[in-house]
Order: structure tokens, then C-alpha cells, then sequence
């Protein structure tokens, strides 16, 4: 016997049932009349259920440094926006052509990095080429020895 806290009948049978995210003690009236009665499970929903339990595949992508093959050139937004003026075509007819929205189209020639699904999309809608071989990055050696390795006042030098 307890307080149902729905409707406040006093000494009355109650049971724990879920209302949204909430667990209350309600009687068998308010259970009966609000429908809290447990539902079964949708059997969709126990498959999806149990493939989200699922470990992942790994991927090799996810690997510690392992670098893809080409960067997005730094010009992706000039070269996207000059292809598509060359055609003579909108943002809105180049959203078209390639399945997306204009926001997307919008958004990529704003400099905004699209997916690298949408980077293949401009590329084979445009004939052009974002995808450019990675930069060599600068590298220095300095002659200080076997143990030696850059300093500040060394850094300060080469800036001056």
C-alpha cells in the first residue's frame, strides 16, 4: 500500500511504471486510463538493438598514423566556384546535378571542408581535381652535434 503520484489517492495498491524517461508509483486506475501498462518491444526494434551491440568493424583507416594517400588542396573553394562559373551553372543547379542541397555547394565554395563522398561528387560533376598529392613538410638539420637539438635563441637566429 502506497500514494499514487499521479492522481494522490492515499493507501492504495501502487506499482513502479515508466512514464516517458520517469519511473513513478502510480495505482492500476491511472495505469489503466493514462495507458502506462509495459509494451512489448517492436521486433524491428530488438534486431536494431542488438546489431548496435555489435563491435564495429575495424577499419584501417582508423589506425594510429596512417595518413590517406592525397589532401584537399587549399584552393578546393576558388577551383569549385570557377568551375561551376565557367559552366554557367547556379549553386542551386549544381546541387541539383550532384544529388546535395545549395547549402552544400554554399557551404564548400565558403571554404567549409565538405565530405570526402561530396569532394568525388565535384570532381566527377566538374572534371576537376581537389584532391592533390600531400606537401613535403619542411624539415631542418642543424649541425650542433649528435645531441644537439634546436633552441630558442637558435629559432630567434633563423627569424632574424
Amino acid at each position: 500500500m502506497g500514494d499514487c503520484e499521479l492522481c494522490g489517492a492515499m493507501k492504495v495498491g501502487v506499482r513502479s511504471v515508466r512514464t516517458g524517461k520517469t519511473e513513478v508509483t502510480a495505482c492500476s486506475r491511472c495505469v489503466e486510463k493514462m495507458n502506462l501498462a509495459p509494451k512489448s518491444t517492436a521486433p524491428g526494434l530488438v534486431r536494431a538493438r542488438q546489431m548496435s551491440t555489435r563491435p564495429a568493424p575495424k577499419s584501417k583507416r582508423n589506425q594510429f598514423m596512417n595518413r590517406p594517400e592525397k589532401d584537399l588542396a587549399d584552393d578546393f573553394a576558388q577551383r569549385i566556384s570557377k568551375a561551376r562559373m565557367n559552366r554557367n551553372w547556379s549553386q542551386q543547379q549544381l546541387g541539383q546535378r550532384m544529388a546535395e542541397t545549395v547549402n552544400v555547394v554554399k557551404a564548400a565554395e565558403g571554404g567549409k571542408h565538405p565530405t570526402d563522398a561530396v569532394i568525388k561528387k565535384f570532381e566527377r560533376i566538374l572534371n576537376i581535381t581537389l584532391l592533390v598529392d600531400h606537401a613535403p613538410s619542411e624539415t631542418r638539420k642543424l649541425d650542433g652535434g649528435p645531441a644537439r637539438g634546436m633552441t630558442f635563441g637558435d629559432f630567434l637566429d633563423d627569424k632574424r
